[in-house]
């Protein structure tokens, strides 16, 4: 049987490492490797995806990879009742898997250059594995998936992470994945493939810092990490600055099963609280939105639409291929408010319900927004005056791609507020401050924190 733990050891002093033999220059390789393939992305008609057909439904003749369904949504859950629109249906669950190994006593992640249709930049560091049933499974024909037998054939490996966790549950309903963090013994030999290099978790960062440099679907992944203070003592000293050194304290903060437990009855209590009725409908059905040839838009060209692209990659699995998107209309956030309060740096995370959840509702960042997608100051969510937060209390600010295999040109401002211990928020009741310890504990939990407010923890390795 595999040996699975629930912290990480090893993690604070990969961290901190910024230079390593295996690759010197992470931005240098991720620039040689987009230059060595040719890409070509072209927004084509829906009604022209060869494969693809649209009627009540956008599906592929397959059956497989995923659908464009109608969802219509009654709730009391924020300022709009009810609503329709359009979501992407992938009942597949996907494995999204990072190998991790020491090389010189630290740890490494094998890590993919990768090319993804919808991302802002094309080529971005990704998981060693990032496969749904349909591509592993090849159902396109293509190429067999790399690596992949290290995720399914795991015994006698040590399992860092292991999980089923939620995707964007706003463009995707009930879609999960599982996402695994596996380690190989250090004697272990795997030469990466062109397209793969080992990195430290601190050129991780650095990439993180930069933006548009490590997929969504790589950030899940390395949320479920934990570091603290006392897996590496010697390394302390080695974090960059005081509010990472505060990070790392909050993430031995909270870890309790007390902890835990009282996080989980509050959201429960949180659920009973709103109610949330979703109903799959025709596309047909959706009376504010235009079901045409060329696209699936809202009447008013707000939210998103479903688009068509056709693809050419020299370095996928498959080297040409047609499939639908989602484009969002733009300017997505989502932030984080921190706060020392009792002797630990707390995050205020607030329960929020969206339409896709398998379980109704998850914990989100404290501000989650689309500012376009608001038709008033009534329906801008509590707290967003904090994105104008003086620029001294702002400890993030970065551009990151979401799922560049389904969404088109969807970046998301990825913010962290620091407000001084003296200030007052004044939060809703569906808000609760929590340390990194706790939520990293809900994470390893399963549904519990969701991708966005993930993928924005991530961003504080």
């Amino acid at each position: 049987m595999p040996t699975k733990v629930s912290r990480a050891d090893g993690f604070l002093s990969s961290s901190t490492t910024l230079s390593t033999a295996e690759t010197p220059d992470p931005d240098a390789f991720l620039e040689k490797r987009s230059a060595s393939s040719a890409f070509s992305v072209e927004h084509v008609p829906l009604t022209t995806l060869p494969d693809w057909q649209l009627d009540d439904r956008l599906q592929h003749a397959s059956g497989r990879f995923f659908s464009v369904e109608g969802l219509s949504i009654h709730t009391d859950f924020g300022p709009v009742p009810q609503w329709r629109q359009p979501i992407i249906v992938q009942p597949e669950i996907g494995i999204l898997g990072i190998l991790v190994k020491r090389i010189n006593g630290v740890y490494h992640f094998l890590m993919q250059a990768k090319m993804e249709p919808g991302n802002s930049n094309l080529v971005q560091y990704a998981a060693t594995v990032q496969a749904t049933p349909s591509n592993y499974q090849r159902v396109h024909g293509g190429r067999s998936t790399p690596y992949l037998e290290y995720f399914q054939e795991h015994a006698g490996r040590r399992i860092v992470f292991d999980q089923l966790l939620s995707e964007h549950a706003s463009w995707y309903l009930h879609k999960r994945n599982r996402n695994m963090i596996v380690e190989i013994s250090e004697d272990e030999d795997i030469a990466p493939s062109d397209d793969f290099t080992w990195l430290t978790l601190g050129q991780l960062r650095h990439q993180l810092a930069q933006g548009n440099r490590v997929n969504m679907n790589a950030r899940t992944v390395l949320s479920g990490i934990s570091y603290t203070a006392e897996d590496d003592p010697d390394s302390y000293g080695d974090i960059p600055d005081a509010f990472h050194r505060q990070a790392v304290e909050s993430h031995a903060t909270g870890r309790s099963n007390a902890d835990v437990m009282a996080a989980t009855t509050w959201l429960i209590d949180q659920k009973a609280k709103f109610s949330l009725d979703v109903r799959r409908i025709s596309l047909r059905d959706m009376d504010e939105w235009v079901c045409g040839e060329d696209s699936i838009r809202h009447r008013e060209g707000r939210y998103f639409q479903i688009v068509g692209l056709s693809v050419a990659a020299t370095s996928r699995e498959v080297g040409t291929w047609w499939q639908p998107m989602l484009e969002p209309a733009g300017g997505n956030v989502v932030a984080l408010i921190c706060q020392r309060r009792a002797g630990a740096l707390h995050f205020l995370v607030q329960a929020m319900i969206q339409p896709g959840l398998t379980d109704r509702m998850e914990l989100a960042a404290t501000v989650q927004l689309t500012p376009g997608s608001y038709r008033g100051p009534d329906e801008v969510p509590p707290l967003a005056e904090y994105l104008d937060a003086p620029e001294s209390w702002i400890r993030l600010k970065t551009v990151q791609s979401e799922d560049g295999g389904r969404f088109s040109r969807a970046d998301t401002t990825h913010v962290v507020v620091d407000v001084p211990e003296g200030h007052t928020v004044n939060a809703p009741d569906n808000y609760r401050w929590m340390p990194l310890g706790l939520l990293n504990r809900l994470i390893h939990s399963g549904y519990y924190v969701n991708v966005e407010a993930r993928s924005l923890l991530a961003c504080l390795l």
